[in-house]
């Protein structure tokens, strides 16, 4: 019988104990239902797409660890208990089944579909988009200077849950998908709008781009040529959160700080595509939800379903998941069966390609009292091991050195003596 690491035994004790770690309320995938024990989720010590990690343990009752993405602007962290999000404003949010337990301001990590204003938005193509424009406090004229080129698209603001401004249709006269559009003038223009009130500190552009071989980009100022809220920095980073007052009453009433590190799409990943029917390729990430191969790609819906099409229309789906990820079996649909197998079913399925894991170790953690344990925490992920004390001992599982080698130290179960 293989058992993964998910007990830890503590023979010092008057009586034996068993500490149980990780998932236990999944099983195992097998053939074989019946002979599929219940055991804790096999762990991998790494990311590298846009997962955060929060080192510092302060209490159970504080999300600390590695938090993996699990939505749009979304996380779960390793106790589900905790989730991460983004509040209107921009800001992120650690919370419980209760309330929000700390926070980080706007600005702290790249958020998809919100950006600082001044920045430059390019790339945009059939669809349009929603954009969220941080203002900050300051007032004055805001000014958005775009360019659809040829084929029309409308620009728009909203501020406050009101259209302030709105360009109709530019680019070029004509008959589109079989639409005849009369433009309000050439592809490049601006709009703008007075932002009177230092709350609130954001607008929204709307971009309606509708029509095939379109593309559009923009750049939205700040108010009265004021300086941006804050730069974003690319790449893996680390930020710091702060304590909310629901958070100080967790922490034994003291306020507190985290340090975060987030990935921030250092690497990107891609996937590969296993058919008897369309054959074998590699599809290389385009963004966080989107991996592409010629005229073909897979995309995670924000519920973490999932669609495999072509330029011509969709060809399998597979349902919803739990995170952002494109791996699964996926069900032909009628069009995917009669383009590609005369009529019949089909399934495809995608894989997740290996990569590289940030330096990282996963280890368990240990309460110690009088020799024998009282705790048993994890697992945990995190950059660097922290300092054995004379109450807590930390017990590495796993290492990765960054370069795509993982060191096991321990599998099965632990043995404490």
């Amino acid at each position: 019988m293989l058992m993964e690491t998910g007990v830890v035994l503590d023979l010092t004790a008057t009586t034996t104990e068993v500490f149980a770690i990780g998932n236990l309320e999944t099983e195992a995938v097998q053939d074989d239902p019946i002979a599929s024990p219940q055991r804790a989720i096999p762990r991998f010590a790494g990311g590298s797409s846009r997962n955060m990690i929060v080192p510092e343990f302060l209490a159970t009752e504080i999300p600390t660890g590695w938090m993996i993405q699990s939505g749009v602007n979304k996380w779960v962290a390793e106790d589900g208990v905790f989730s991460v999000g983004v509040n209107d404003d921009g800001v992120l949010e650690w919370s419980d089944e209760t309330d929000v337990i700390y926070t980080a301001p706007v600005g702290s990590i790249e958020i998809k579909n919100r950006i600082a204003c001044a920045s430059f938005v390019e790339n945009g193509g059939i669809g349009g988009a929603e954009i969220i424009v941080d203002l900050g406090s300051a007032t004055g004229l805001v000014t958005l200077n775009f360019e659809a080129y040829t084929v029309p698209d409308i620009f728009a603001i909203e501020y406050d849950g009101v259209e302030v401004a709105n360009s109709g249709y530019r680019g070029t006269s004509g008959t589109y998908d079989g639409v005849v559009v009369t433009v309000a003038g050439d592809g490049t223009g601006s709009i703008s709008f007075t932002k009177s009130t230092a709350t609130p500190t954001w607008c929204k552009v709307i971009v309606t781009a509708p029509f095939t071989g379109t593309a559009w980009e923009f750049t939205c100022g700040c108010p009265g040529g004021a300086s941006p809220p804050y730069t974003i920095t690319t790449g893996r980073n680390t930020f710091t959160a702060s304590s909310t007052a629901y958070g100080d009453t967790l922490n034994g009433g003291t306020p507190f700080t985290l340090d975060v590190t987030y990935e921030g799409g250092q690497r990107e990943t891609t996937c590969r595509l296993i058919s008897e029917i369309l054959g074998d390729q590699e599809y290389a990430q385009v963004d966080v939800q989107r991996w592409k191969y010629g005229d073909y790609e897979v995309a995670v819906a924000d519920d973490g379903s999932a669609t495999f099409y072509s330029v011509l229309g969709i060809i399998a789906e597979r349902a919803s998941g739990p995170t952002l990820d494109p791996t699964g079996s996926y069900a032909a649909t009628t069009y995917g069966k009669t383009t590609f197998n005369s009529g019949e079913d089909f399934f495809i399925s995608f894989e997740l390609n290996s990569r590289e894991t940030l330096p990282l170790y996963t280890y368990l953690e240990l309460d110690v009292s009088s020799g024998s344990l009282t705790a048993v925490r994890g697992p945990y992920s995190i950059p660097f091991l922290p300092a054995n004390t004379s109450g807590t001992k930390y017990l590495p599982l796993n290492y990765s050195n960054g370069d795509g080698r993982i060191i096991q130290y321990h599998e099965g179960p632990l043995i404490w003596k």
